[in-house]
């Protein structure tokens, strides 16, 4: 099934800075730091977490920003860098400040003692952290694109989120998905 409208361009153009839906108060940058996580155990749950000195950001979506987004959006979200040739498609019901929240401290490499960081975001934090040195807790190298449910009501949001990554895995070749692929492509 078709769930793209047919005027859409297959390029990673009409991606927006991140900088232009959120507003975005960095952490502390914690010099000297090695790349290595935590492994914290709770209950019967493991988390891994930066081996960094503790520190916090703030994030909030701008009021009539250019994707339409506000903490009521629904859909689906495609954040990228062409920088660092890495994408990651995400799903929001109504909790897009928490979901962007939790993959800026993955990307920031923030020890803010919240969230697990898989792998796959471990390894592109430190490569992220070495090249951006004191920018690698800005986020000027991300970009993000919005697909609203509401605008493609002809399938489910999980269909929406299985063809949005399929489509930005087959025109993004040279980039690193980011995703857990045994949760998508079913």
């Amino acid at each position: 099934m078709n769930t793209f409208k047919s005027n859409e361009e297959n390029t990673i153009s009409n991606f927006v800075s991140i900088n232009e839906v959120i507003n975005y108060e960095p952490p502390k940058y914690i010099p000297n730091w090695d790349g290595s996580f935590n492994k914290i155990k709770s209950g019967k749950s493991s988390y891994f977490r930066p081996n960094k000195e503790f520190s916090i950001f703030n994030i909030n979506i701008i009021n009539s920003n250019s994707l339409r987004l506000d903490a009521k959006s629904e859909g689906i979200y495609i954040i990228l860098s062409e920088k660092f040739n890495f994408f990651y498609v995400g799903k929001t019901l109504s909790n897009i400040k928490q979901r962007l929240h939790s993959h800026i401290q993955k990307l920031t490499s923030t020890n803010n003692n919240r969230y697990t960081t898989p792998l796959k975001w471990q390894k592109l934090a430190f490569i992220r952290y070495n090249a951006l040195k004191e920018e690698s807790v800005k986020l000027d190298d991300l970009k993000i694109k919005f697909y609203h449910s509401s605008e493609y009501s002809m399938c489910s949001i999980d269909e929406l989120e299985n063809n949005i990554y399929l489509k930005y895995k087959a025109l993004l070749p040279k980039y690193i998905s980011l995703n857990d692929p045994k949760a998508l492509e079913s």
